[in-house]
């Protein structure tokens, strides 16, 4: 299940996880249209961060503990969002983008129109 996300309150108190999270130096690879693997330069392990737009906010969940035992988002999913805003490329030399709620279905509807079928508009 994904949480809201207020990176806005997140910049405003600083913290750690404000400080640590620096696109520049962290590797970000998308692994799904929500997902994304990202590690720090100063953590163990990757971890796997879901973040997408939902309506007029944020959305995500990430496996770290600083998400699980910390109110606000974690340094992963900071950093992605820094990442986006800086225009900031992914280990594939893609700019980073957090995706909306509708995209996952944005290829659904290409793939429906090149087996022959027809948009409607409405």
């Amino acid at each position: 299940m994904t949480a809201p996300i207020d990176f806005q309150a997140a910049r405003d108190n600083g913290g750690d996880s404000w400080e640590r999270a620096d696109p520049r130096d962290a590797t970000l690879a998308r692994l799904r249209w929500d997902t994304w693997g990202i590690a720090l330069p100063d953590g163990e392990d990757a971890h796997v961060a879901k973040l997408r737009h939902e309506g007029r906010g944020y959305v995500g969940t990430c496996d770290c503990d600083g998400f699980k035992f910390h109110s606000g988002p974690c340094a992963h999913l900071v950093a992605l969002r820094k990442a986006e805003f800086i225009g900031a490329t992914d280990v594939r030399g893609e700019p980073v983008h957090i995706a909306d709620e509708t995209e996952p279905f944005d290829d659904d509807v290409e793939q429906a129109m090149a087996d022959g079928g027809t948009e409607v508009r409405r």
